[in-house]
């Protein structure tokens, strides 16, 4: 840390400093212009680190600051009021749902966010023994429904919940009906969820629903889904550095995913898009001979293109679409301010959506705390 700026004095410190002046007017004088410098050294900092420059001290502390909020996160903290005592203490986890193609960066997002939360190249033995990534010498990288526990419950914070699944490679009928059954919480942990190849004879019933909505009675939990178990967030991934970043092909796939989730209360989906280093490189290699500040003007603009295609594509809000960089080996240390910030960024705006969905879903269930409510 030794060759990082020196922290920028608080207020209380330029207060004090400002006692110095000979009269009020001084101290008044001296007290303005310096805060209006160090407002004016934080943006020059910030720029200049966006820009390749010295490292921040600011984005520094803003990493710290959501690391220990996710560390330390207690769902519904300030929303708890509204809520009857009973509601609110039957949830004390966060459920989040990672969607997408195969290879698309989910795996490796999880792996990602454990090092920058945990300031640590090392997984859990839970992470280094469930999570699957993929490779070049593979077809696939995940292939069970897989819940990792990235932060624990306790007394004092809420736990938080990733599944982890396998990447969409058909975008049929079958993968539709697998995903309506991850919404519902209904997936055991560590199966591979696929439908039965036969009908059960014996079940009448099933004889009304289509093969694509059977599944084996094993992967399946029996008790009835609740505000606990059923997920709180849905992401999905894609990935950023192609040149077409949702298919044309699986753009109507992704459609009707995103319109069922929109159905179901999950109106603040979230939209991944990984490898942006992949995709800064190519930008590079075919612009060797401009400017700097044109080729930074330019590369902003097909990043926004990008973004744009998304939306288009998907129907989501531009908000909600975040363009990272994930973690690809562990000595990795280059630009790795600006990935722990964004991917800590993109995880505070997930959790946030999270807590839209419980608030929504739970407030449709019982009347204001305010006004004497209970369930209905």
């Amino acid at each position: 840390m030794s060759d990082l700026p020196i922290p920028l004095p608080d207020r209380r410190t330029l207060i004090n400093l400002s006692k110095q002046g000979n009269n009020t007017k001084d101290k008044n004088n001296m007290y303005k212009k310096t805060i209006e410098q160090i407002e004016q050294n934080k943006n020059t900092i910030i720029s200049e680190s966006q820009e390749g420059g010295s490292l921040s001290i600011v984005k520094l502390k803003q990493i710290e600051d959501m690391r220990q909020k996710i560390l330390n996160y207690k769902l519904l903290t300030e929303q708890s009021i509204f809520f009857t005592s009973s509601s609110s203490s039957i949830i004390n986890r966060c459920n989040i749902i990672l969607l997408g193609p195969s290879g698309s960066g989910k795996s490796s997002f999880i792996k990602s966010l454990y090092r920058s939360i945990y300031n640590s190249p090392n997984l859990p033995p839970e992470a280094l023994t469930k999570l699957k990534i993929k490779d070049v010498h593979h077809n696939e990288g995940t292939l069970n429904f897989t819940k990792l526990h990235l932060v624990e419950e306790t007394k004092n914070s809420s736990g938080i919940l990733l599944c982890d699944t396998r990447g969409h490679v058909n975008m049929n009928e079958n993968e539709k009906e697998q995903f309506k059954i991850i919404l519902d919480g209904r997936v055991k942990d560590g199966v591979r969820i696929e439908q039965r190849n036969k009908r059960d004879p014996f079940a009448l019933w099933e004889f009304w629903k289509k093969s694509s909505e059977l599944f084996p009675n094993e992967i399946l939990i029996s008790d009835e889904p609740t505000i606990s178990t059923i997920p709180h967030a849905v992401v999905f991934f894609f990935d950023g550095s192609t040149e077409e970043v949702v298919q044309s092909e699986d753009a109507e796939f992704y459609k009707e995913l995103v319109y069922l989730s929109k159905r179901r209360g999950y109106n603040n989906i979230q939209v991944v898009l990984t490898r942006i280093d992949i995709f800064e490189n190519k930008f590079m290699e075919r612009n060797k001979n401009i400017s700097q500040s044109d080729k930074n003007m330019k590369l902003n603009k097909l990043k926004d293109i990008q973004i744009e295609r998304v939306i288009q594509a998907l129907g989501v809000n531009r908000s909600n679409v975040h363009f990272l960089e994930n973690y690809h080996t562990e000595g990795q240390e280059k630009n790795s301010i600006e990935i722990d910030y964004h991917i800590l960024k993109t995880m505070m705006d997930i959790l946030n959506s999270a807590e839209l969905f419980i608030m929504s879903y739970m407030t449709q269930r019982e009347t204001c705390f305010c006004f004497g409510g209970k369930y209905m």
